[in-house]
């Protein structure tokens, strides 16, 4: 979803405006300052988003449930859903909606009326009406990672209960704290069990994501000047090498820009061994004007801003001949890009 390597051209933006409606791409065209692409790019970065939450969201739904039925067959047996004791302690919201459950789920079994109960359902269950039948002696043994109230508890899941609501109706989450909700959505997930915590972060994308983020131009994120290597020197036709310091590239600003590496020093110093295998070279006489003319390095470079999309790289580089991109930023170079030994 969202994730295209390709930049897309848009034909026909009217259309797609109708289609998702007006009223609903509105406060992204007001975000992007009615520059219409930024806002689609903003509109595919809140999909992308909302997409990578969908997995802890899961993980939390399912995990808190399957405790709560827990405590709640040792409390009320494990036919807890239909059981008069427990049904005597819920409001009559919650009733309905344990009711609602049963009547969509496949059989009579528990585990299946379980899986039909909305997040509300379970959410509602930690409101202070229920501290004392369900949480005055068990919120240790829901969480056992934490020494949470009940109160303090409901306030988080009230809170990842809205967040998650806004994600499963497709409404705009790109303009709220990201890392903050992520954040506690795992620590909750932790206070019930800490193996599950470390799997669900380990597996977790939210935090790659938000790196995707476009910027005020439209061009999504990463953009070349936060992946390009700094490490450069810039060199003319009199640089000799005893004037050069190691450096990962060298610059070439001449009529024709180039991006000269070690390795091609290397296929000059070669080209110049005696016939005996000795290599006997001054280096304060050699310059990078001679080892071009030497190699007959043809051009191998193509100019980009610092906060054009690093999508773009891999169109770049299948072009004939260019396996570098100079990365510029007011006019200036403030670094290079290889296509050598990079995935795009």
């Amino acid at each position: 979803m969202a994730e295209s390597q390709v930049p897309y051209t848009y034909n026909n933006s009217g259309e797609l405006k109708s289609n998702l409606s007006e009223e609903r791409f509105k406060p992204f065209l007001m975000k992007a300052g009615f520059n219409e692409e930024y806002a689609f790019n903003l509109y595919l970065y809140n999909a992308r988003l909302a997409k990578s939450f969908l997995y802890p969201l899961h993980i939390l739904e399912v995990t808190l449930r399957n405790k709560m039925s827990g405590i709640f067959s040792t409390l009320y047996g494990p036919d807890w859903p239909r059981s008069t004791t427990f049904r005597g302690e819920l409001s009559q919201q919650s009733e309905d909606a344990l009711d609602k459950g049963i009547q969509r789920a496949k059989s009579h079994d528990t585990e299946d009326i379980v899986a039909t109960l909305t997040f509300d359902f379970w959410s509602n269950l930690f409101r202070s009406e229920y501290d004392r039948p369900f949480w005055q002696s068990n919120m240790q043994t829901l969480l056992p990672n934490t020494t949470k109230t009940r109160h303090e508890f409901q306030q988080h899941v009230k809170d990842l209960n809205r967040f998650r609501n806004r994600v499963a109706h497709h409404e705009p989450i790109y303009g709220l704290n990201i890392s903050k909700y992520h954040t506690d959505l795992l620590d909750v997930i932790k206070w019930i069990s800490k193996e599950t915590h470390d799997w669900t972060k380990h597996h977790s994308t939210v935090n790659g994501i938000l790196r995707t983020s476009p910027s005020a131009n439209g061009e999504p994120k990463p953009h070349f000047g936060e992946r390009c290597d700094n490490q450069f020197l810039r060199v003319d036709n009199t640089t000799t090498l005893n004037d050069i310091p190691s450096c990962r590239f060298y610059y070439y600003d001449g009529d024709v820009p180039l991006i000269i590496e070690k390795s091609h020093l290397l296929d000059f110093m070669l080209r110049n061994k005696e016939c005996d295998g000795t290599l006997m070279l001054d280096l304060t006489e050699i310059t990078f004007g001679e080892i071009i003319s030497t190699l007959q390095l043809p051009s191998n470079t193509q100019r980009c801003g610092s906060t054009e999309s690093l999508i773009k790289a891999k169109q770049i580089f299948k072009q004939r001949g260019i396996d570098y991109i100079i990365v510029e930023e007011a006019s200036n170079v403030v670094g290079i890009i290889a296509k050598a030994h990079r995935q795009y």
